[in-house]
C-alpha cells in the first residue's frame, strides 16, 4: 500500500488521539465505535502499533477526515515529508511555494489524471517526482539569475554598464549555465555551492562590451539579434512593410525614429527570453 514514504506510527497515533478528543470520546467509547477493545485502540494512540487500514477507514468515515490525513497529515505535510525523504531539505525550507504548487497541480492541473492519486487519495510518488523536477528547474533558474545579478553588482566595472547590458548579461550567463546543467544532468538545488562556483566563473570570463548573439532557432532570439543593430532593424522594417503594405521602407526623413522605436522592444524581448523555457518556446513555434 505504501511506497518509499511510510507512515510514522507515533504521528498516526497523535492524529487518532486528536480525533478522539475532538469527539469527546474515551478509549472505551472510541473502541466500541470501531469494534475493537480499549487496549488495542490505546496501543494505536500511543504509537506502539500502526492502526490497520480497516480501522483507519472507519476513523475516516466517522470523523470526515481523509484516509491520507491519518497516515501522513495534511497534503502539504505529506508532500514536504516525501521531498525531504528524497534529500530535498533546502528547497522545501527556502521555497515552500514548491510544495504548494505540487498540491495545486494535483488538485487542479490542466491534465489531471486519476493515475496521479495513490491508494489513500494523495499524490503518488511518481507524480511528485515528475512535477518536482519541472519546478526545481524553474527555482534553480531564478536562483542563478539572482546570483548572476549579485555578482555583476560587485564587479569593478559595474558602474560602467548600462541596465540593458546588465540584463543581457544575466540572460546570457543564466541560459549558458542552465544549458550546461541540463546536458550534464546536474539539476540539484541542494548543491548550491556548485551553482555559486559556476556563476562566479561565468561572470568573470564574460565579455560585457561585446554584442551578444542569442539563440535564433526561435523567432524571439532572432528578433533580439536583429534589433541590436540599426541597419538590420531597418532591413527588418523594410521586409515587414513590403509584406504587409507592398511599400518599401527607406529610413529617410525621420525614418530613424521608427528604427529607434522598434529597437525599444529589445529589452522586453530579452526579459521574455529570460523567462521562457525551451519547452515553452517549442510550444509557441512549431516546425
Amino acid at each position: 500500500m505504501f511506497d518509499l514514504l511510510q507512515p510514522d506510527k507515533v504521528k498516526v497515533g497523535q492524529r487518532i488521539k486528536e480525533i478522539k478528543e475532538s469527539m469527546n470520546l474515551s478509549f472505551t467509547e472510541l473502541g466500541n465505535r470501531l469494534g475493537i477493545k480499549k487496549p488495542t485502540i490505546s496501543s494505536y494512540v500511543q504509537g506502539y502499533a500502526l492502526a490497520p487500514e480497516s480501522v483507519i477507514n472507519q476513523l475516516s468515515s466517522i470523523s470526515g477526515k481523509p484516509v491520507g490525513w491519518f497516515y501522513f497529515g495534511d497534503i502539504e505535510e505529506y508532500i514536504a515529508d516525501y521531498l525531504q525523504l528524497k534529500g530535498q531539505n533546502r528547497i522545501v525550507q527556502e521555497h515552500p511555494e514548491v510544495v504548494k504548487e505540487i498540491k495545486e497541480e494535483f488538485y487542479t492541473g490542466k491534465f489531471k489524471n486519476p493515475a496521479w492519486e495513490n491508494e489513500v487519495g494523495y499524490p503518488c510518488e511518481e507524480f511528485m517526482d515528475d512535477y518536482f523536477y519541472e519546478l526545481q528547474q524553474e527555482v534553480i533558474k531564478e536562483e542563478i539569475q539572482k546570483m548572476v545579478r549579485d555578482q555583476i553588482k560587485n564587479l569593478p566595472i559595474a558602474d560602467e554598464l548600462s541596465k540593458q547590458k546588465k540584463d543581457e548579461a544575466v540572460t546570457v550567463i543564466t541560459s549558458g549555465i542552465i544549458e550546461y546543467m541540463d546536458v550534464a544532468g546536474e539539476f540539484n538545488y541542494e548543491d548550491k555551492e556548485t551553482m555559486k562556483k559556476l556563476v562566479e566563473e561565468e561572470v568573470l570570463k564574460f565579455d560585457f562590451f561585446t554584442n551578444r548573439i542569442f539563440d535564433d532557432r526561435y523567432l524571439i532570439g532572432k528578433l533580439i539579434n536583429i534589433l541590436a543593430d540599426p541597419q538590420q532593424t531597418s532591413q527588418f522594417i523594410n521586409q515587414l512593410s513590403e509584406k504587409l503594405t507592398n511599400k518599401s521602407f527607406t529610413g529617410r526623413f525621420g525614418g530613424d525614429e521608427l528604427i529607434e522605436t522598434i529597437q525599444t522592444l529589445r529589452p522586453a524581448l530579452i526579459k521574455l527570453y529570460k523567462k521562457a523555457s525551451t519547452d515553452e518556446l517549442e510550444d509557441w513555434f512549431e516546425e
